[in-house]
């Protein structure tokens, strides 16, 4: 249970504290067991707010207090006839406060939607008529969320703007508590979400576990330890001609963020773009592919975790008219991952209502190896970062360069390497890679492996795969040229194509391909070389001596440039994605007047020229002591003019 009003030590202290007093009978349930603490906050709500501060600092205390302790307590509160005065007072006003936070959910027949036992009434034969109105969310018109009508589209943005000030008020540390239930909900059902995940995709075990629940779990552990310190109030500094004021940055919530994901991390890009616009105060409206839906888990899960009804809406369907109709639902903001050509689509129709959005539309990235390599580490790090998740991935290796003087000798630790992957769709984690997750997919690499055999590439692994099995087996390509489709195209499959350089000019100009900009590697022991190579690859990420390994720290920002698309999330530029960025100015109300504001005069004009003719010349103390100097000069001539005004 997430409370608005306590945190979770607290509801521990109100618990144990609960089953002090009301233990229960052999046939009457105890505190605990009717789950009645589901409900205090529709108590906490009317309480006054020195009564609910003592009540919370009560039971942070209790939380960690042994239920001896407690009880002693509570015998002693029921001895205050013999203490007079404040302390005896003070006793019974503990008393009736602690006993007043039990009794009342529990006699008021409260108890948790999953308790089964017999009500307390009923038990004890007598209704004394305590009854509190069930504090339920006004239940709209069921909505079709599954291929839903522009209407219905309308219905769901509506929802999610009316539920959005709630998401806001709660507040950011409140919003914290429902990432970390999220996490333990995670945890402890991963086998569940695996086999949901192998089940849409076809992915290896493996493959599964390190992508989609590490990889959340890593990235929902992240925005516990950093989100407050990126998305609190932050004072900034005033110069020195705004002596006297304060200036600060607010980080609010956009309002209703829309969200669409592609198929091949269905539950990575599903939770993190969800989690990292709901922490920043948004209501989500979420899209997943629908290749791959996983339907029912996402809402399933943070249902578990106790977020509320319309905080999140996932909508299900395929086309662009439901693509058309959510953007026209002119949501706040707009982050997509995808294709180029839904990009642009996407993008063009969210300028009719300047909606601003971020989109990640895949990459070609290349993998640049210098002679200085250890050659079998950096084979192992080709491989994997070409073939994780059977190639579809937008970061995977898709262009192998290696320097010409290790380039046989790197070729054939490569095949070798590569013919020892295992594949299939296991359970046990005992599989390298699995299968391509679509048919289409399976199609498009079909048509790109005929072309480049129909132009003179040779297959040095898996030449005989047959064109149509969605086992598509790791394929290394030698003597690509430009006219081939591997070569132009993103390869969402397991291709590698090798290629050798001669020269760090050369692996530069090979590098920086014309269209896409997402991700790169670049290998050498020289780390000088290394750093300077990976400034001139003009992309947004780039891993030294590893692969693909920017996304593995979730402090780093993610996103392309050129086709491969713009913005950036995760890390801290990844809140801001979704936040407004409000600059604030605090002032004092006095009397004294601006000095640019009205009237102008010579002397004021002379004033203010001198003071800015002292302040920016050169040197460092010598014009902070002229601008204080012809600053007081100035302010006295503004408040003889506020006093007396423009005198004619």
């Amino acid at each position: 249970m997430i409370s608005r009003y306590f945190s979770q030590n607290q509801l521990k202290g109100l618990v144990k504290t609960g089953d002090v007093i009301l233990p229960g009978t052999d046939t009457s349930p105890s505190f605990s067991d009717t789950g009645s603490i589901c409900h205090i906050d529709r108590m906490a709500k009317f309480l006054s707010p020195d009564d609910l501060s003592g009540l919370q600092l009560l039971m942070g205390i209790f939380a960690f207090t042994p239920k001896w302790v407690i009880t002693l307590v509570l015998k002693l509160c029921s001895q205050d006839r013999f203490l007079p005065g404040f302390p005896g007072a003070g006793l019974r006003m503990l008393e009736i406060g602690v006993k007043g936070a039990v009794f009342s959910p529990y006699y008021s027949n409260l108890t948790a939607p999953d308790y089964t036992g017999r009500k307390v009434h009923e038990i004890i034969g007598w209704n004394p008529k305590i009854f509190v109105k069930e504090a339920k969310d006004p239940q709209p018109v069921p909505v079709n969320r599954d291929n839903p009508s522009p209407e219905a589209v309308l219905q769901i943005y509506a929802r999610a703007r009316a539920v959005q000030p709630d998401i806001r008020e709660w507040g950011l540390k409140k919003r914290l508590e429902f990432i970390s239930s999220l996490k333990a909900v995670i945890l402890k059902n991963r086998k569940y979400i695996l086999d949901r995940v192998q089940e849409d995709t076809g992915k290896s075990r493996f493959d599964a576990i390190t992508a989609e629940i590490f990889g959340v779990l890593d990235f929902l552990d992240y925005l516990e330890k950093n989100a407050a310190k990126y998305l609190s109030d932050r004072n900034v500094s005033t110069p020195f001609a705004l002596m006297g004021k304060k200036s600060r940055v607010y980080f609010e919530p956009l309002g209703t963020a829309l969200l669409i994901s592609p198929w091949n991390y269905p539950f990575y890009q599903a939770i993190v773009p969800i989690c990292q616009a709901f922490i920043t105060g948004n209501a989500v409206v979420f899209k997943p592919s629908s290749a791959t839906p996983l339907k029912g888990l996402v809402e399933e899960l943070l249902d578990k975790a106790g977020f509320r009804p319309g905080w999140v809406q996932v909508v299900y369907g395929r086309g662009s008219d439901l693509g058309n109709a959510l953007v026209d639902g002119k949501p706040d903001k707009i982050f997509f991952i995808g294709s180029q050509g839904v990009g642009k689509n996407i993008m063009a129709r969210a300028a009719r209502h300047l909606i601003p959005l971020e989109l990640e539309l895949g990459g070609k990235d290349p993998m640049v190896v210098f002679a200085d390599v250890n050659i079998q580490r950096a084979a192992a790090g080709a491989i994997w970062g070409a073939f994780t998740t059977t190639g579809q991935s937008c970061t995977s290796v898709e262009r192998l360069f290696v320097h010409q003087d290790i380039y046989e000798t790197f070729k054939q630790v490569l095949v070798a390497e590569t013919q020892k992957l295992t594949q299939a769709t296991d359970k046990d984690g005992n599989t390298d890679i699995g299968a391509i997750t679509t048919r289409t997919q399976v199609e498009t690499i079909a048509r790109q492996v005929a072309d480049a055999k129909e132009k003179g590439a040779t297959f040095l692994t898996n030449e005989d795969w047959n064109g149509e099995s969605v086992f598509v087996p790791p394929m290394v390509v030698e003597g690509v040229t430009p006219d081939m489709l591997i070569h132009q195209e993103e390869n969402f499959g397991p291709i590698l194509p090798v290629y050798s350089f001669a020269s760090e000019a050369e692996a530069l100009a090979l590098a920086n391909d014309p269209e896409f900009g997402l991700s790169a590697s670049v290998w050498s022991k020289d780390l000088v070389k290394a750093e300077r190579v990976a400034r001139q690859i003009y992309t947004g990420n780039v891993s030294i001596n590893n692969v693909m390994l920017t996304e593995g720290n979730h402090a780093l920002p993610f996103g392309g440039v050129q086709k491969s698309g713009f913005g950036r999330y995760k890390g801290e530029f990844g809140f801001y994605a979704f936040a407004n960025i409000k600059a604030v100015l605090i002032d004092k109300d006095s009397k004294k007047m601006e000095a640019n504001w009205f009237p102008y005069t010579r002397e004021k004009y002379r004033l203010f020229d001198r003071l800015t003719a002292a302040l920016y010349a050169p040197g460092r103390l010598l014009p902070l002591v002229k601008g204080a100097y012809w600053g007081l000069r100035l302010e006295s001539c503004v408040a003889k003019l506020a006093k007396k005004g423009r005198q004619k």
